[in-house]
């Protein structure tokens, strides 16, 4: 038996890779080396001949993971072999599943994957189309019940300052949510479009209709290892049940005090009820911590240890006792911004630290604003994860649009987006008559629009228009057909057919402006050849799939960390990220924990997100808190977050700075005292 993979594992993480047969939970905490233990585990299992490569399905929940864990594998078993393993998130996996048998449930296998954003289109579309909902519902809240609900949760009340306008809020939404469903599910089969929750939904539907279907899957994976499962949400807790039914060889690596997602419907009693579900399961716990000091550790611990609903760990490190965290009070938002500002520049030049060692930490994207004022006034480089996101950009979103509709002609967002872009004449009297003909005799957007020709319904202008968009759309559907023809070429070709070009020429107000959407627009093209270069087969509709299911911030976290630059995000942004030195800003009572998380009996997981922010950090922590927050344009007066008061007293230096001391104080060592000197008086110019 090969053991070259285990030679640099603790005890417990060699017991991991080696416990290969039936149930096993490993207990991963923050920085124990969970994806090391993993591309081992998958490592043993190839180099032993326990199962093919193509035997073993690996599953995670954002692209980056899934990307980082490729990288490991391959740097082990070699990138061929690496390529043969299902490396994936669980979107991804169920995309391949629904491609190749989609079609026994009632679908197209040629669908279409509705973004966020189309989403949230079609949401506003059928609001409009239900009489009185515009005015009373929020898409927003809609698009978040809708998801809920099919992954099985229940949705949460929306946020309002009155109990009584709460309940009547909530009971609102719960007596139209399934009209408003009926409507929104009608309109995604009728464009042969699934939303990202469709592709677990109706995975799950497809195997509980066609077990045959599920019985290849099953006898196919060998083994199936699972990272993050205290993210599972319900849906994809029965997916796993139904595909490890037969093997039962079942791996999952998770930490229950990182689950942090139960507001999107994941659930952590998965986690916690592992070995109630699997009773012959191996429990095996990673508690060693290879990334902070004893300090920040010692920290954590102590605050996490107040959750209840937990499975009992205590993380520790040989990496030294570190500094005791700092905790800085300041006067207001404005006062803690320059506080962060001129401490991050103390320790930086202290440190000898490069602008991409700090992370600054917030619960709300809303507390960013004023951070960012400070930085960019005092010329620090910074970057937003979460800003505006790439492929919400105009021009980004109509490219995609017109590469939608050539791969489905029923992807109505996509037709309504790019029929009259750039102008054909078709306006809104044309566009309304089409959407007349959908509704009345449930055709699809594109059938509707020739019967609208054909029936003179739509004329003049505006029938000219709309076949040449017909025509066009057509001709490049064949031209992505051809084998051997280059993905990037025919998009290329596709620009200049409609003189994209000199469409954003006319609606750019200046050269600079020009030039930053254009370049996006090049950002696409190379977006595609990389894609045609990564894959065997390349085709429009794997190329729209890649696509679709990459997550945003995780492709800015992976082009933007390579920028010396201080990274502003999310504490929900920085799950399974690190840095040197970690600000936490906002450490008061309604934002850590969160005002509504503590209405809704949800302190343990506001707790759970603080424990992950802290466990963020390698070197050092601070925590701020501002005595003044302005809420509705007002200021008000805040209170000390409770987990502050969790911390043992000798792991934390606080330091409260007056408003109008600035922070001169609080980012330099305090000096000795030395006797003071005569005033001198002031030079004569």
């Amino acid at each position: 038996m090969s053991d070259r993979f285990l030679d640099d594992l603790n005890p417990p993480q060699r017991e991991a890779v080696l416990h290969t047969e039936g149930p096993l939970l490993v207990l991963a905490g923050a920085g124990s080396g969970k994806t090391r233990v993993i591309a081992r585990r998958i490592a043993h299992i190839v180099a032993n001949k326990l199962a093919k490569p193509s035997q073993i399905l690996a599953v995670t929940f954002t692209n980056k993971a899934a990307e980082e864990m490729r990288t490991r594998v391959g740097e082990l078993v070699g990138a061929v072999v690496a390529k043969e393993i299902m490396l994936t998130t669980f979107h991804s996996f169920c995309v391949r599943v629904l491609r190749s048998h989609i079609h026994h449930i009632g679908y197209r296998k040629d669908f279409s994957i509705s973004s966020e954003g189309d989403t949230r289109t079609l949401v506003r579309r059928i609001l409009g189309d239900l009489e009185g909902a515009r005015e009373t519902f929020s898409p927003q809240l809609l698009q978040a019940a809708i998801s809920l609900h099919k992954n099985g949760c229940e949705p949460p009340p929306p946020a309002t300052k009155d109990n009584k306008a709460a309940e009547e809020t909530e009971a609102k939404y719960k007596t139209w949510l399934p009209e408003f469903l009926e409507s929104y599910q009608s309109a995604l089969r009728a464009a042969n479009s699934l939303d990202f929750d469709d592709l677990l939904v109706l995975t799950l539907e497809l195997w509980r209709k066609e077990p045959e279907v599920l019985a290849r899957f099953q006898q196919h994976y060998h083994y199936v290892l699972v990272d993050e499962y205290q993210d599972t949400n319900r849906v994809q807790y029965d997916l796993l049940r139904a595909l490890i039914e037969t093997r039962r060889n079942l791996c999952v690596v998770g930490d229950d005090d990182q689950s942090i997602y139960g507001w999107r419907g994941a659930d952590s009693s998965h986690i916690l009820a592992f070995d109630r579900d699997y009773p012959d399961a191996h429990i095996i716990t990673l508690d060693q911590n290879y990334r902070s000091t004893e300090t920040i550790l010692a920290a954590a611990n102590a605050v996490i240890a107040n959750n209840a609903e937990r499975r009992a760990k205590n993380l520790w490190s040989t990496l030294g006792k570190g500094r005791p965290l700092e905790w800085i009070v300041t006067g207001d938002e404005e006062h803690e911004a320059k506080a962060i500002m001129q401490w991050l520049t103390h320790i930086r030049e202290k440190a000898n630290a490069a602008y991409n060692d700090f992370a600054i930490l917030y619960r709300s994207n809303l507390q960013s604003r004023p951070i960012e004022i400070a930085l960019r006034q005092a010329g620090i480089p910074y970057i937003v994860v979460g800003g505006q996101e790439f492929y919400e950009r105009t021009e980004v979103k109509d490219i995609l649009a017109y590469l939608k509709i050539m791969a489905n002609t029923r992807n109505e967002t996509a037709f309504l987006r790019v029929v009259n872009m750039p102008r054909r004449g078709v306006g809104d009297a044309a566009l309304h008559r089409i959407h007349e003909l959908c509704m009345n005799e449930s055709l699809s957007v594109w059938d509707a629009s020739l019967q609208a020709m054909r029936r003179g319904l739509v004329a003049g202008n505006a029938a000219t228009g709309l076949e040449r968009f017909r025509l066009l759309v057509e001709t490049f559907r064949k031209r992505f057909r051809q084998p051997g023809t280059s993905l990037r070429a025919i998009v290329a070709e596709l620009l200049d057919t409609i003189a994209y070009r000199a469409e954003i020429g006319r609606t750019c107000k200046t050269p600079q402006q020009f030039e930053q959407r254009w370049s996006n627009v090049d950002a696409v093209l190379r977006a595609v050849e990389t894609y045609e270069k990564a894959t065997n087969a390349p085709s429009l509709i794997g190329f729209l799939d890649e696509n679709a299911l990459d997550n945003d911030d995780d492709r800015q976290s992976r082009e933007k960390r390579r920028e010396n630059a201080v990274t502003l995000m999310t504490i929900h942004s920085a799950k399974g990220l690190e840095f040197p030195f970690v600000f936490i800003a906002g450490c008061e009572e309604g934002l850590i924990p969160h005002e509504r998380s503590i209405r809704e009996n949800g302190l343990e997981e506001e707790r759970r997100l603080f424990y992950v922010a802290l466990t963020r950090a390698r070197r050092h922590a601070t925590l701020f808190e501002a005595m003044s927050r302005s809420r509705f344009g007002r200021a008000c007066m805040t209170k000390t977050s409770r987990f502050l008061a969790e911390i043992p007293e000798h792991l934390i230096h606080k330091r409260v700075l007056a408003a109008r001391d600035m922070v001169e104080a609080t980012v330099a060592p305090p000096k000795p005292k030395s006797k003071p000197r005569k005033k001198r008086r002031p030079r004569t110019p």
